[in-house]
């Protein structure tokens, strides 16, 4: 990983970080806070793609992008209570970086976030929430997507 991309990479995370705060303990994502992380993270890539001599890969942040944020999307549409707004709003920069970072290998590395993203959410916090409240809470879906995210993006 180049010094540009690993510069994205920390972006993402403290801004994951903050964003995972906040969706579990108040079950909502911020606009203004996607809408930075997403901000921060062109104008990081594009500096990254212009220096590095690679501005075919913005190609790839934006396909992979409308990819991941139209796959969520999508399923909101199919099934509006399993899938908030959020979380289908956050998809957009995290499908952004890992388009960025996986290139012509953006279908298989969003696919895999968002697998690694349900299995993260089942381990970790779907058993205490059965423990506690049953099936009628809801489940912060956002922290896992964006653990997900970053694991994927720091091995493409």
């Amino acid at each position: 990983m180049d010094p540009a991309q690993a510069v994205a990479l920390a972006w993402m995370t403290v801004w994951i970080v903050a964003l995972s705060v906040v969706d579990l303990r108040n079950r909502h994502l911020p606009d203004p806070m996607v809408a930075t992380l997403l901000a921060g993270l062109v104008v990081l890539d594009a500096a990254a793609a212009v220096s590095g001599g690679r501005p075919g890969s913005l190609l790839w942040a934006c396909v992979g992008a409308l990819m991941y944020g139209g796959l969520l999307f999508t399923v909101r549409l199919l099934a509006p209570s399993g899938l908030g707004g959020g979380d289908v709003k956050l998809a957009v920069p995290l499908g952004w970086q890992i388009g960025f970072a996986a290139g012509s290998g953006f279908p298989t590395a969003v696919l895999t976030a968002l697998v690694l993203a349900c299995l993260f959410a089942l381990v970790w916090q779907v058993p205490g929430r059965l423990r506690r409240h049953g099936w009628s809470q809801t489940l912060a879906f956002g922290p896992w997507m964006g653990a997900a995210a970053v694991l994927v993006v720091s091995i493409a």
